[in-house]
């Protein structure tokens, strides 16, 4: 097999990755640089999310993040992405960027279609008083005042879980930033969400981050 055409998949990195949530660098693919060889290999990213799908009882790959490389050449990257999560995403409020081993960084254009969901029969969190508790505290004039107090516990059940789509085509003009002796193209996706956390607690910000090495 001639090695200029060949698609390495990164395994071990990809390993790294999921074995450790922060600090990993390592790509996860492997491709002939398009800027060299005039043609972009085939070059699709998976991110899975094991544990998110675990937590809603959700089947795997069914939160899974997808990018795929389909324009690189000395004038524009293009990057087709496909994302997942317990809530819609907003990518034109999301920050994203390309950057490279050098460094630099190319800001993209945003074509995003519509965001779709599917229904799943998975896990949701359910709050419900399972006793009682007596809480005792001492008032102003020392005296120990009881009062009784709920056992407020949440758990999962059984039920129907939506999981949202967005996909979208990102494009910013290459500038010189990915070259003929680039190592490294990354993807980096930084957006809010409304999404529950495990038992239902806590949202915050999803951030993805898709990387191709080039081969030499």
């Amino acid at each position: 097999m001639n090695p200029t055409f060949r698609t390495v998949l990164v395994t071990t990195a990809l390993t790294a990755c999921t074995l450790v949530a922060t600090g990993c660098a390592g790509p996860d693919l492997i491709i002939p640089n398009p800027v060299v060889s005039g043609t972009v290999a085939p070059n699709r990213i998976v991110k899975q999310h094991g544990y998110a799908e675990s937590g809603a009882g959700l089947p795997p790959g069914s939160m899974s993040d997808e990018a795929v490389l389909d324009t690189l050449t000395p004038q524009e990257a293009c990057v087709s992405v496909s994302l997942h999560e317990l809530s819609t995403i907003d990518l034109q409020t999301a920050s994203v960027r390309f950057g490279s081993d050098s460094g630099a960084s190319m800001l993209p254009a945003m074509t995003i279609t519509p965001p779709t969901s599917q229904t799943y029969r998975g896990l949701v969190p359910h709050t419900e008083q399972t006793g009682t508790r007596m809480v005792c505290n001492s008032d102003a004039n020392g005296q120990v005042v009881c009062v009784s107090q709920p056992i407020i516990t949440t758990v999962m059940i059984p039920g129907p879980v939506e999981v949202w789509n967005t996909k979208g085509r990102l494009c910013a003009p290459n500038a010189g930033v990915i070259t003929p002796t680039s190592k490294e193209l990354d993807l980096e996706i930084v957006t809010p969400t409304a999404a529950r956390g495990y038992m239902g607690f806590g949202h915050g910000s999803k951030k993805t981050v898709f990387r191709w090495a080039f081969a030499k």
